[in-house]
């Protein structure tokens, strides 16, 4: 008889490979010789998470937590499961517990901080972003995140800082460049704005309609968009 860490590993080959079901077979047989095993409990509710039954996979991933709560990885993904379930103020419970086991994980320290923001706690989300960043501070979607948690707390002028900072790092970022317009935008700076916009989009074309949306409510964005319109008039000659 197969011990249950080959079922497991037999399992996770299949899990590697996208076939869930079969991945499922082999975790739902190990479990049959060890109920307790969290590896088990964990890779299970994970399997069945990512086929879309996040209701079914809750209670396998918290048995597995119980288990082993010293593992920040079961965290996370209980963490996830409850965001896939809607329930947001589990999952920071989650995620806090992951950082706890962890101080230095920063995936669970990222979730944390979008789940923070989705709940408009955006004081936490920032300090969240501040600790990912001190771990790795060469990481540009943390600073762009920390930007965003900034600009939602409404400290504009250090959420502007933010992206000039990264900007001066990779001066061709162009979703620092957008997200710049926004906040010069919300201070009132909406020539300014415009400039970061259009070097934004002609990097990265498909921002176009998410400026113009922005930018619609200063009465810019009909402008813009007429001369567009004319831009490409002229240089689509008709003979």
């Amino acid at each position: 008889m197969a011990s249950v860490r080959e079922i497991l590993e037999q399992g996770l080959t299949h899990h590697q490979a996208g076939h869930l079901a079969e991945a499922e077979t082999c975790y739902r047989k190990a479990l049959k010789q060890d109920k307790n095993n969290a590896d088990a409990l964990n890779l299970l509710g994970v399997a069945i998470l990512e086929a879309g039954r996040p209701d079914e996979a809750i209670p396998l991933i918290e048995k597995a937590a119980k288990r082993s709560p010293d593992r920040s990885n079961i965290q996370v993904n209980l963490g996830n499961a409850y965001i896939a379930a809607d329930r947001r103020v589990d999952a920071t419970t989650a995620y806090k517990l992951a950082v706890q086991a962890n101080p230095t994980d920063i995936d669970a320290l990222h979730r944390l901080s979008t789940t923070y923001s989705e709940l408009g706690r955006h004081d936490d989300a920032a300090n969240t972003l501040e600790k990912a960043i001190a771990l790795d501070p060469g990481n540009g979607g943390l600073h762009m995140a920390y930007g965003v948690a900034l600009k939602d707390e409404g400290k504009l002028e250090k959420a502007e800082q933010v992206y000039r900072d990264v900007l001066e790092k990779a001066p061709d970022y162009a979703e620092a460049k957008a997200n710049l317009a926004v906040v010069l935008q919300k201070q009132g700076r909406v020539d300014e704005a415009m400039e970061s916009y259009r070097s934004a989009v002609d990097q990265r074309p498909e921002f176009f309609r998410q400026a113009t949306l922005n930018l619609s409510a200063t009465g810019q964005g009909r402008l813009w968009l007429n001369l567009k319109a004319a831009k490409e008039n002229l240089s689509s000659p008709d003979c």
